[in-house]
């Protein structure tokens, strides 16, 4: 009987344990909407925060698809405020400097 009880407390003792992960690190769940949605959805609120020139649908390195935050300088506070996942979706930051709008060429 106390075998039992050692091997059920040692279980559960190692479900929290494989829970515990270190502060800022995310957890990157099945996304619930496609790509194009969250994003359509998040990016007015990531476009409020000073320095974020765009949002785009992008990949990592690997080829897995993730949200793209262009940014004109990255600074310390920036990273801070852009998320690493959003709903799910990696996110991915890219200094680019002043971004502007090309004259109409159209005649």
């Amino acid at each position: 009987m106390w075998r039992r009880r050692a091997l059920a407390l040692g279980f559960t003792f190692s479900l929290l344990l494989a829970g515990c992960r270190p502060r800022g690190e995310t957890v990157t769940a099945s996304p619930a909407r496609p790509l194009s949605e969250t994003l359509a959805a998040h990016t007015p609120e990531l476009m409020k925060l000073p320095g974020v020139v765009g949002t785009a649908e992008s990949r990592l390195d690997d080829g897995s698809p993730c949200i793209l935050v262009l940014v004109v300088r990255l600074t310390p506070d920036l990273r801070r405020s852009i998320p690493k996942a959003i709903e799910g979706w990696p996110v991915k930051i890219e200094e680019t400097g002043e971004i502007r709008a090309m004259p109409d060429s159209g005649g």
